[in-house]
């Protein structure tokens, strides 16, 4: 520990990030002494990432679409300052821990967040606000509740941040069971579905917006096909589950569906720098910093990963979706868990390249179709893709 704070010492942090949590506190007492009016219409969001992503952006698109009657704040990294091109006109963009983040959280009705920012940026819930959670899984794999945890310090904000949540949003049966049995045990639930899903039902102008703007960024010509491997991070910093052959699935997904593709890979944003091995530079492209995972997955026609939940909102697509799983039995050793085993889920588990070369190979479209549908009725999806609709419908309720 000393030696991390004498090297934060050398390298200027220390004192950046003492300066930083005065600055928090002196505004939090200011702000909270203050005698500024909460503004009906005004909604803050705050995501983990920062980025314009996740069902607050769904969220956003509605309200500037449609253009209603909000004023939207968007709270970003400071170390993202200077990334605000991807906001749309519109939006006010506020840096966490700056005067004007506690200003306007303070005139905020609305709250939105979809994680537990609440409880580490320290905020207190002034009387009128509304805060509802996002969350950011959908009917995923592994554990969220607190037996699962190893982190005190998490554990203790996850909960924190719970109690001050009004509202959930549900797109599931299975959702609401998860919730109930981890942080929100009596939080009411928006059973609406998840607002960035709603771009997944329909191949529209916006879909198909998605689409030229991928494909002219990653330089994929039109009738390409598109292969997504996005996996999620371990605890632990080892990178050998990572280690699917690109050469050999790209043969793979050319014999059994024909035509032309191309292989996207999305890492975790905890391993945004990892590499991908040199000799796969001409057969893979790294799609790690694209910011919104849900735009990628309205062009993916083939997606892969190992226990990221992502691939539970693109089963809504009804596209191949396959599980890469090398390292399966010490994930639930070491891991957080899961609340089901694998075969729950509709989706073809591989664990190693060959597997995965033979179960694309042997594809069975008709079954796959098959599995869905029964896993879509088994934990009792209600997505439609009009989430955002309603999220706003309710947030015109509660304001009246």
């Amino acid at each position: 520990m000393l030696k991390k704070v004498i090297k934060s010492i050398k390298d200027g942090t220390f004192f950046k990030k003492v300066n930083k949590k005065i600055r928090s506190i002196y505004y939090k007492r200011l702000t909270k002494k203050s005698n500024i009016k909460l503004v009906n219409n005004q909604v803050m969001f705050i995501t983990f990432q920062g980025d314009y992503t996740c069902n607050s952006k769904a969220i956003c698109d509605y309200i500037l679409k449609n253009k209603l009657n909000y004023k939207i704040i968007w709270v970003i990294r400071s170390e993202k300052e200077n990334d605000i091109k991807q906001f749309p006109h519109g939006i006010k963009v506020v840096s966490r821990d700056s005067n004007e983040f506690y200003y306007e959280y303070k005139r905020s009705k609305f709250i939105f967040d979809n994680s537990t920012n609440f409880a580490y940026m320290n905020l207190f819930k002034r009387e009128g606000q509304i805060v509802i959670q996002t969350w950011h899984g959908s009917m995923g794999f592994k554990r969220i509740d607190p037996s699962s945890v190893s982190d005190k310090d998490w554990l203790e904000k996850a909960i924190s941040s719970a109690n001050a949540d009004d509202y959930i949003i549900t797109n599931s049966k299975f959702e609401e069971n998860v919730f109930r049995g981890s942080y929100w045990p009596k939080t009411e639930f928006l059973k609406v579905g998840h607002p960035r899903n709603d771009i997944l039902f329909n191949k529209n102008n916006e879909f198909l917006n998605y689409d030229k703007k991928i494909r002219k960024m990653y330089n994929i010509k039109k009738d390409t096909k598109i292969c997504l491997y996005a996996p999620t991070f371990r605890n632990s910093d080892s990178i050998s589950c990572y280690d699917l052959d690109y050469n050999r699935l790209h043969e793979a997904l050319v014999k059994r569906f024909s035509g032309d593709w191309v292989i996207l890979v999305r890492y975790h944003f905890r391993l945004k720098n990892t590499k991908i091995p040199k000799k796969y530079e001409n057969t893979v492209i790294n799609v790690t910093n694209y910011p919104d995972m849900q735009e990628l997955l309205c062009v993916t026609d083939f997606g892969i990963t190992d226990y990221s939940s992502w691939i539970c909102d693109y089963v809504i697509t009804k596209r191949p979706g396959f599980l890469y799983t090398t390292d399966i039995e010490k994930y639930i050793d070491t891991e957080r868990g899961f609340y089901h085993t694998l075969d729950y889920y509709p989706f073809p588990i591989c664990k190693n390249n060959d597997e995965l070369y033979n179960k694309i190979i042997n594809f069975d479209d008709k079954k796959y179709l098959k599995d869905v549908n029964s896993f879509l009725r088994k934990v009792n999806c209600y997505e439609k893709g009009d989430a955002s609709k309603k999220v706003v419908d309710k947030m015109n309720k509660l304001i009246k």
